[in-house]
């Protein structure tokens, strides 16, 4: 991603507001803990550019055919995504298509990797968003990029072997969870040294059933030290929407689904052209 200084700010006022949340896996069912949009980094974390490629530390990570069968797997809601009437800055405008163009781009192939991961093509899960977001971050290689106007199609990063840089993750995890008939946004962030982008999976607007889907991440993934998720207040009290990180940041040495967010001013991209900041 772009350095923070080569982007220009416009305050626009939304009529929605972002707050996040961290479920600690202790206190699952204590309540909401409500805090700023972007957490911070795991002490010792480095910029992406310092990052090495390195094979993911993944726990709970080993799929069988027991688990798969196992009733009672809470299911991934959706929604009616929004289109926006509202003219953005150029930049905005531009980073939205081409986020839009890449993740749909090659959707058969993208079809058949969600397909040779989950063996399904229907009926998927949270479960399933799982064995897709650890065979991705299993099989990753960062590579750094120094076009940050350029975007990899997911269905190349999936034939490169999954070699590329924030970008490009947020692209094909977006790609084969939309496959798979879930909602998803990119979120872009920056802080004064660096940029960063990742991916959001959208779990429901009812905060009981939102909270099923986090407490069984924490259940698949004991050594992850909290699971984090941000909320989305929609104007005229038209509810709350629920989204789990799906950043391969991860937290307490491993990743995992609502790993610990970055820290930074955000932006955020919807499918259908939405920019909220």
């Amino acid at each position: 991603m772009v350095h923070v200084k080569a982007l220009k700010f416009i305050v626009l006022i939304f009529l929605v507001s972002l707050t996040a949340g961290c479920m600690d896996i202790g206190n699952l069912k204590e309540g909401l803990v409500a805090d700023g949009m972007n957490k911070l980094l795991p002490e010792g974390t480095v910029p992406e550019e310092e990052l090495e490629a390195e094979e993911a530390d993944l726990v709970g990570s080993v799929e069988s055919a027991e688990s798969i069968a196992s009733p009672g797997i809470p299911e991934v809601p959706s929604y009616s995504e929004e289109k926006s009437g509202a003219v953005y800055p150029k930049e905005y405008r531009l980073l939205s298509l081409n986020f839009r163009r890449a993740i749909g781009a090659g959707e058969e192939r993208t079809g058949e990797e969600v397909y040779n991961i989950t063996g399904k093509t229907s009926g998927y899960n949270i479960e399933d968003a799982c064995a897709v977001y650890n065979y991705v971050n299993r099989n990753w290689q960062y590579r750094y990029d120094k076009n940050a106007e350029f975007f990899f199609g997911a269905s190349q990063t999936i034939d490169s072997g999954y070699i590329g840089d924030c970008d490009d993750y947020s692209i094909v995890m977006s790609a084969l969870l939309k496959n798979m008939g879930f909602n998803t946004r990119v979120v872009t962030a920056y802080n004064e040294s660096y940029g960063h982008a990742y991916p959001e999976l959208y779990i429901g607007d009812d905060r009981d059933a939102a909270y099923g889907i986090l407490d069984y991440i924490a259940e698949r993934y004991p050594s992850a030290e909290n699971v984090w998720y941000s909320e989305r207040v929609l104007e005229d009290g038209q509810g709350t929407q629920y989204w789990l990180n799906f950043d391969w940041s991860g937290s307490n040495g491993y990743r995992h689904p609502g790993g610990v967010y970055f820290q930074g001013a955000s932006i955020i991209y919807y499918p259908n052209g939405l920019v909220e900041f």
